[in-house]
């Protein structure tokens, strides 16, 4: 008997398995019919049985439910991440047009203000990296009519120079470069003095100031208008530091530049006036600056 049933276990196996499920079919369809002992211990052999396969059931039902919510929730957020990336640079470039149009507005309000000069709005394309840079190069050269020694200036103030022209592009001497020298006056008192570079690109220092005459910290100084420099009124700097020297005749102070050279987008230079006269002074300053 021992052998036989070692023979035939795996069919007998198999016959049990499949006969189990339609034994409790069976004895569940018996619907209001008393259950006999054997429908109960049939009952009571598979129910925790039927509860397991149930819970492992509803168990990956819910998480394959959370998988593919989590999976919606996930793809919403990418969605949602890329719209905030796209307004973000929509922002950003909105921000952008509208600080530009404003530059550009009080530029051109500042050479309105200029009267008969012509001038040329120039976009500045390179700025030196060091602190103790002098020069900026623009995208404007001598095919705009742009040449060595012309004044170029921001709605803040003084700037520089041109030192070199190519075709399309100049060089920028700034004020603060160690051999640049602007012939100025203090606005409340209208004394002379000469703004000079220092090669630092914070500040230039004041030579020439009277001690005679009045100077004191926070005075503005402005461009002279002297033939051959840059037109006159135009703001240079502000004094500090101001101290007279034990002797001599003139004074120390040092000039904060009105202008921030190192956030300029665009620049102003002076052409000349409109007249033909004003046209060859330019031109004979322009030599003279060269000499």
């Amino acid at each position: 008997m021992r052998s036989l049933l070692r023979r035939y276990r795996e069919p007998l196996f198999v016959a049990l398995l499949l006969a189990l499920p339609f034994t409790v079919f069976a004895v569940k369809a018996k619907q209001k019919v008393a259950l006999n002992a054997a429908d109960r211990v049939v009952i009571a052999v598979t129910a925790p049985v039927e509860k397991l396969i149930v819970a492992a059931v509803h168990v990956g039902q819910d998480a394959w439910h959370d998988y593919v919510a989590l999976g919606s929730v996930r793809e919403e957020n990418f969605r949602l991440r890329r719209e905030l990336v796209r307004e973000k640079a929509q922002t950003t470039a909105f921000a952008e047009t509208k600080a530009e149009n404003d530059r550009l507005r009080n530029l051109l309000e500042y050479t309105d203000k200029q009267g008969p000069l012509r001038s040329l709005v120039a976009p500045v394309v390179a700025v030196g990296a060091s602190p103790h840079s002098h020069v900026l190069r623009i995208a404007r050269g001598s095919e705009e009519g742009v040449h060595r020694g012309m004044p170029v200036v921001a709605p803040d103030g003084v700037v520089g120079t041109i030192a070199l022209t190519t075709a399309h592009y100049a060089d920028v001497q700034l004020i603060v470069s160690p051999t640049s020298a602007v012939p100025a006056l203090n606005e409340r008192t209208r004394a002379r003095a000469t703004v000079k570079g220092t090669g630092d690109q914070a500040r230039c220092k004041l030579e020439y100031g009277q001690r005679t005459e009045e100077w004191h910290d926070g005075d503005l100084v402005r461009t002279a208008g002297t033939i051959g420099f840059f037109p006159q009124g135009l703001p240079i700097g502000r004094l500090v530091n101001v101290s007279k020297k034990p002797t001599g005749m003139f004074i120390s102070a040092e000039v904060l530049p009105a202008v921030d050279f190192a956030r300029l987008d665009e620049v102003i230079v002076v052409l000349g006036p409109q007249d033909a006269a004003g046209n060859a002074l330019v031109n004979a300053s322009s030599v003279g600056t060269a000499q």
